[in-house]
């Protein structure tokens, strides 16, 4: 064979190796960095996720009613929203456009800590049970289980008589996720019936985390529902009133009725309870999960980059082993993975503290 093809050859395999090597450190440090960001991310979503619950700075004016051009009422809207806003509150609000069957399924995994229910509930013929209607409208071929286990019913709104969807009290029991110390205000008509209403509470309260369930005794006018809600969350955020204080001083509507407003549990604690406590107690905790996500990052980080030097020491070693090429980046990595408080390190995801 010709010297030149030999040399020419070997110039390759050179270059060929040289690229597989750097390859495998690409590999290599992209495994390191994927084990350490693994670790972070477990650290500080994961494991947070497990702490204590807390009341969340989330209101969310659930709007069934506005399909009915007569009971929609954007004055509602506007000055529920001002309120909650000027107490740091981000609001949602949701016409009947999105209130279908498949958006109240979702309801408790958006960690709203006040829900405010306009809609339309009713009490069953037989007096046994109230449910409350969704905007999609009713089929017997849809939702065949939930239909069969009795968490969806047929709701009819007598003066129309149009046909929509209603959720049980087992539905709100079989939702995935919490309602995260809420305060849940039931709008609708009987929505705490001090019979038929109790489950539908319960549901709220006793099984899915909500701390106060708040809705009327019997049947009640939009409109007197309407007025009232305003007057409430007033006295609770403006006035400052414990929660047994804000609903005793509702007005009752007669004109229906009479229909009281009504809590839920009629418990010491719950009638003593301000949402200012709520609020204060949720931005305590923000507070402290912020102290505590800089102190366990740099303790992590320290952890990590011990790790990482480890990792990094084996990988070097085999390089150095099977591989005839110098990689000084990679020698650089070592050396700066050495001192944890560096604050040149390279690894490093945030500076040590003072």
């Amino acid at each position: 064979m010709p010297e030149k093809t030999r040399w020419t050859r070997k110039i390759h395999e050179q270059k060929k190796r040289a690229f597989l090597n750097k390859k495998l450190l690409a590999v290599s440090f992209t495994l390191a960095i994927i084990i350490i960001m693994g670790a972070v991310l477990y650290q500080f979503f994961w494991r947070n996720q497990e702490s204590e619950v807390k009341f969340s700075l989330k209101a969310a004016i659930i709007d069934q009613l506005s399909e009915d051009e007569n009971l929609r009422s954007q004055t509602f809207v506007n000055e529920v929203s001002a309120i909650l806003m000027k107490y740091n509150f981000s609001v949602d609000y949701y016409d009947y456009t999105k209130t279908n069957v498949a958006f109240f399924k979702g309801l408790a995994k958006a960690k709203y800590g006040i829900i405010i229910l306009r809609l339309h509930s009713a009490l069953r013929i037989d007096g046994s049970a109230v449910d409350f209607f969704t905007s999609e409208p009713y089929t017997t071929d849809k939702y065949t289980r939930e239909q069969e286990e009795g968490l969806l019913v047929n709701g009819t709104i007598i003066y129309s008589g149009k046909q929509y969807f209603a959720f049980t009290s087992k539905f709100v029991e079989e939702l995935e996720g919490t309602f995260p110390k809420s305060i849940v205000i039931a709008m609708g008509c009987q929505s705490l019936n001090q019979t038929a209403g109790q489950p539908m509470a319960k549901a709220f309260c006793d099984r899915k985390g909500a701390k106060v369930y708040i809705g009327w005794s019997s049947w009640v006018s939009a409109t007197h529902s309407d007025e009232e809600t305003i007057k409430l969350l007033r006295r609770l955020l403006y006035e400052n009133k414990t929660i047994g204080e804000a609903v005793g001083e509702a007005a009752p509507d007669f004109s229906c009725g009479p229909s009281y407003l009504k809590f839920y549990p009629n418990s010491p604690s719950v009638r003593d309870l301000k949402i200012s406590d709520l609020i204060k107690e949720a931005q305590t905790l923000n507070a402290s999960l912020k102290s505590a996500l800089f102190k366990d990052f740099y303790i992590i980080e320290v952890k990590l980059v011990k790790r990482f030097n480890s990792l990094a020491t084996v990988v070097y070693n085999w390089f150095r082993r099977f591989s005839p090429v110098k990689f000084a980046v990679f020698n650089f990595l070592i050396s700066s993975a050495s001192t944890a408080s560096s604050k040149t390190s390279f690894i490093h995801f945030s500076k040590s503290p003072r």
